[in-house]
């Protein structure tokens, strides 16, 4: 697959980003989460076990299906409701599949077949076209490549084994991508879509009166910094990757590119430093040098904000608990974490936790000053 992309360049907003029309408050969000994640409790409780069970094994046709209609290009061919049979014929493939296929996307949501055989776009569906603002459809790309999925069955088949990925692919996830630019462009793809609600989340959640200049540690190619640099005229912005990461970046009359290993220090003379579901990437030890580089390159007076998926002592059916696998599945020692231990880590890197805000995206910002 060819990893998607925004169709332009314009200052994006709710509707681009979220599909909803203005940004929720975080606290509403935390809100919703809790009663879809009893709504599903509610779901799974009416079905008897062993249908729970083979509820479990099936999910993993969800990526499957996911995959192949994109694959297909299913999205977008929905301009407008289309007979099933002449969709299939313009996929090219067999007419039984792509029936097969999306009847169950319709299913699941993804899109809409009418009593008259014909298919419609649902919302859902807008957000998977190549062309959306958004970029959402390099998730699926992301997800649903090969290596991906080969690390999910190693980790499903031998999860005693420390790193399911390499025993997968031959090599770590980070490692393993450079040799493969075509995968890790859409890898930068995925974190970039996220990076854009993350930006117009942090932008409007964040006090940023007293911030001059920001860096965006592991900023990939800058779709966080240029959603958060419009929002905020003031602000200046440094990204900062690796090299070939950055070199993929868009160009932006407040931004500086800065390409280098943020192991080995971050760019010096920033008010804060970004780590947005960077620190979940890493164990316990190099999370903490992470952290450090911010008094280390920043300054007595740098703070660092980490936005993370939030990791309850008591499980809640969302996003933060399938991200957590993931990390399992692609990164070992990653993980979300809780707010304290998060706190623990910064503590050990010279750091206190000051506050701790939920995001319209689910997510918390935890912002640390110097101890």
């Amino acid at each position: 697959m060819t990893p998607a992309c925004p169709a332009d360049s314009r200052p994006l907003g709710p509707r681009e980003i979220l599909g909803v029309p203005a940004l929720p408050p975080g606290a509403v969000t935390g809100v919703a989460e809790r009663l879809r994640a009893a709504v599903a409790r509610l779901h799974r409780r009416l079905a008897p076990p062993p249908l729970q069970v083979l509820e479990g094994v099936l999910g993993l046709l969800d990526p499957v299906a996911l995959g192949a209609l994109c694959r297909l290009d299913v999205p977008d061919r929905l301009d407008r409701p289309v007979p099933l049979d002449r969709l299939a014929a313009a996929t090219g493939a067999d007419p039984d599949v792509v029936a097969r296929l999306v009847r169950y996307g319709a299913g699941r949501g993804w899109l809409r077949l009418d009593r008259r055989g014909r298919v419609h776009a649902t919302r859902t569906t807008r957000f998977l076209r190549r062309d959306h603002p958004g970029g959402w459809r390099a998730w699926v790309e992301f997800a649903c490549g090969p290596e991906v999925m080969a690390a999910a069955a190693q980790l499903a088949s031998a999860p005693a084994v420390p790193d399911a990925f390499a025993a997968a692919n031959g090599a770590s996830f980070f490692d393993w991508l450079p040799a493969h630019p075509e995968r890790h462009a859409a890898f930068d793809a995925a974190m970039a879509a996220g990076g854009r609600m993350h930006g117009l989340a942090l932008a409007r959640a964040v006090d940023w009166s007293g911030v001059q200049r920001v860096c965006d540690v592991g900023g990939g190619a800058g779709a966080l910094l240029g959603v958060l640099l419009d929002q905020h005229p003031h602000l200046h912005g440094v990204l900062f990757d690796l090299e070939p990461v950055v070199a993929r970046a868009r160009p932006h009359d407040r931004l500086d590119v800065v390409g280098g290993d943020a192991f080995a220090g971050l760019p010096p003379g920033c008010d804060l430093y970004l780590f947005v579901n960077v620190i979940h990437d890493w164990d316990d030890a190099a999370a903490v040098r992470l952290l450090r580089g911010v008094g280390a390159s920043g300054g007595p007076r740098a703070r660092a904000l980490v936005v993370e998926g939030e990791r309850r002592s008591r499980p809640v059916d969302g996003i933060a608990l399938r991200t957590d696998l993931l990390m399992l599945t692609v990164a070992p020692g990653g993980r979300e974490r809780t707010t304290a231990e998060l706190g623990a880590l910064g503590t050990r890197a010279g750091l206190r936790l000051a506050t701790t805000t939920r995001l319209a995206s689910g997510d918390l910002a935890h912002l640390f000053a110097p101890a």
